[in-house]
C-alpha cells in the first residue's frame, strides 16, 4: 500500500482533482473504477471522489509500487526553466511562505501574452524555484502565479500567491474588492476637485485600446468606478492620487484621459492631433519617458486575523517611486517637498516601505 498525506497546498480540492494530478497517466474512468472497488480510499474508507481534501488526510493506493511509478508518469523531476531573468531581492516589498509582494518595473508584461513568452510571474516563479519554495514536487499539485495584472508599461504592486491557500485567498479578496488599491499618476492640466468616476469601459481587441462613455454602448460595456483626487499642481501637470474600485485594462489611463486629463507619457490615449501632444513630446524628450508615469503604489490589506494572510492583516505596502517618476514629480510638482510624505495613503495603517 502506498499513503499520500495531504499537504496544505493540496487541501481544499476534489480527491479525484488531486488523483488526477498525483496519477496523470492512470486516466479519468480507471481511477473511478478503482475508488468503486477500494483500491483507492480515504482516511481508510470508501470515497467517491466527490470529497474535499483537508490537510492531513490520508489517501491509501493499494498499488504495487512499479504500478503506481507508471500512473504517475516519467515526467522528469527537474524543474522547469521558467525565465532566465528572475527578479531582484530589491524588489521584493514582502514576502512570506503564502504570498509575495513585489515591484513590476515598467516594460514588463505581468503575465506572458504568447506561450513561448516570459513575463514577470515567470520571474518571481524562477525565483521562488532559486529559493527553494517552489521545487517539482509543489509544481506537480499548485503552480504559483500572479494575482492581479499591471500594463506593460505601469510599474508598480504585483500580488502573487506562492501557496494553494494564499493565492486563493488573495484572488477572494480581489474579487471582492476588499483590498485597497492605489495608484499615482501625473495627468496634464489642473486637476482641482475630487471625482467619483463611474463610467462604462468597452474594449477594442483589435487595437488593444478601449473608450471610455457615459452609457453603455454594447454588450460588451463593463462599468467602470474610479475615485480620484488631487494631490499637488504644477505648471501643466498634475500629481493625482487614484483609487481602483474595478480592475479593467487601462481603465485608469483611459478614464484620466475621458476627464480631459491623460497621463502624462500615455503612448496609447494621446493622440498625434491631442491638445496635449507637443507638450507630452516636449516632457517625454526632457525626462527620457518610454511609458505613461502610472505608478500601483499602494495595497491595503482589510483585517484578516486567521488564515494565511493573517500576516498582512491591516497592513499597507508601498512601492518605491521609480527614478523617472520621482524626478518629474519634485522637479515639476512638489519643488523640494519630501516625496514619500506627499504621496502617503491618508487613513491606511501598518505603513511598510
Amino acid at each position: 500500500m502506498i499513503r499520500q498525506t495531504i499537504e496544505e497546498n493540496d487541501a481544499g480540492q476534489r480527491l479525484h482533482k488531486y488523483l488526477t494530478r498525483l496519477m496523470p497517466a492512470a486516466g479519468s474512468g480507471f481511477l473511478y473504477k478503482m475508488l468503486r472497488k477500494k483500491n483507492i480510499t480515504l482516511n481508510g474508507r470508501k470515497a467517491e471522489g466527490s470529497e474535499i481534501l483537508a490537510a492531513g488526510d490520508s489517501v491509501e493506493l493499494f498499488f504495487a509500487d512499479d504500478s503506481f511509478a507508471s500512473f504517475r508518469g516519467t515526467a522528469s523531476e527537474t524543474v522547469p526553466l521558467f525565465s532566465e531573468h528572475p527578479i531582484r531581492r530589491s524588489e521584493i516589498v514582502y514576502e512570506d511562505d503564502d504570498i509575495l509582494i513585489a515591484c513590476k518595473p515598467a516594460g514588463v508584461l505581468s503575465q506572458k501574452d504568447t506561450p513561448e513568452g516570459e513575463s514577470y510571474n515567470e520571474m518571481i516563479l524562477q525565483y521562488l524555484i532559486d529559493s527553494g519554495k517552489v521545487t517539482a514536487a509543489s509544481l506537480k499539485s499548485y503552480k504559483p502565479g500572479i494575482c492581479n495584472r499591471l500594463d506593460r508599461n505601469t510599474a508598480g504592486l504585483v500580488l502573487f500567491g506562492i501557496s494553494l491557500p494564499g493565492g486563493r485567498e488573495l484572488n477572494r479578496l480581489l474579487k471582492e474588492r476588499s483590498i485597497g488599491k492605489y495608484y499615482y499618476a501625473i495627468v496634464f492640466g489642473a486637476f482641482d476637485k475630487p471625482v467619483d468616476s463611474r463610467l462604462y469601459l468597452t474594449k477594442d481587441s483589435s487595437v488593444n485600446q478601449v473608450k471610455i462613455t457615459g452609457d453603455k454602448v454594447s454588450e460588451d460595456s463593463v462599468p467602470v468606478h474610479t475615485s480620484i483626487k488631487p494631490v499637488r499642481s504644477g505648471q501643466d501637470i498634475s500629481l493625482v492620487r487614484v483609487q481602483l474600485h474595478t480592475g479593467k485594462s487601462h481603465q485608469i489611463r483611459s478614464v484620466l484621459a475621458y476627464l480631459g486629463h491623460p497621463v502624462l507619457g500615455d503612448p496609447k490615449y494621446i493622440g498625434e492631433g491631442s491638445r496635449f501632444a507637443s507638450l507630452n513630446q516636449h516632457y517625454r524628450i526632457r525626462y527620457h519617458l518610454r511609458g505613461q508615469l502610472l505608478l500601483a503604489y499602494a495595497l491595503h490589506f482589510p483585517a484578516e486575523p486567521a488564515g494565511p494572510l493573517a500576516k498582512v492583516s491591516g497592513k499597507t505596502f508601498y512601492a518605491p517611486v521609480p527614478e523617472r517618476f520621482a524626478e518629474v514629480a519634485v522637479t515639476e510638482i512638489t519643488k523640494g517637498e519630501e516625496l514619500y510624505a506627499v504621496m502617503e495613503i491618508p487613513g491606511t495603517s501598518g505603513l511598510v516601505l
